[in-house]
């Protein structure tokens, strides 16, 4: 199997929403465009979806405290789903507020985004080269 790595910038929108008081957990958007589409790369629309208080959903098995959002872009063939949510475990392949693409199988590209921020997976990623990508898709359909 062949795998790739592509590192990019994740973009943090900068807003008033984005501080929370003291003692508020973490607030990340969590939906998947393949139930809604507004929660898509392209369509993300935030005035009509809802955050989540990251402290409040129950991962008890984790047994440790939500610390980033995250965005996680699928591209299986010519589909592309988003899901949007909160991480518990800790990310080693990229800092917070960027991305990297893994490509694995056959037409599968998954791109990986976190940042630790009030609301900062609305943001799109910014990709270094959108021709390296289409690049890696390519070689992907050869292994």
């Amino acid at each position: 199997m062949l795998i790739l790595y592509q590192q990019t910038r994740f973009i943090e929108p900068v807003s008033d929403l984005e501080l929370s008081p003291p003692g508020l957990g973490l607030h990340c958007w969590a939906c998947n465009s393949a139930f809604d589409p507004r929660c898509g790369e392209t369509h993300f629309d935030s005035s009509t979806l809802d955050t989540v208080d990251c402290n409040q959903l129950e991962h008890e098995h984790l047994n440790t405290e939500p610390i980033y959002c995250r965005k996680i872009i699928q591209r299986i063939k010519e589909h592309v789903r988003t899901v949007r949510g909160c991480g518990w475990l800790e990310e080693t392949k990229a800092k917070p507020g960027e991305c990297y693409t893994r490509t694995g199988t056959k037409d599968v590209m998954v791109t990986y985004c976190h940042c630790d921020s009030d609301e900062c997976n609305s943001g799109n990623s910014v990709l270094a080269s959108l021709g390296l990508s289409a690049v890696f898709l390519a070689l992907t359909r050869l292994f």
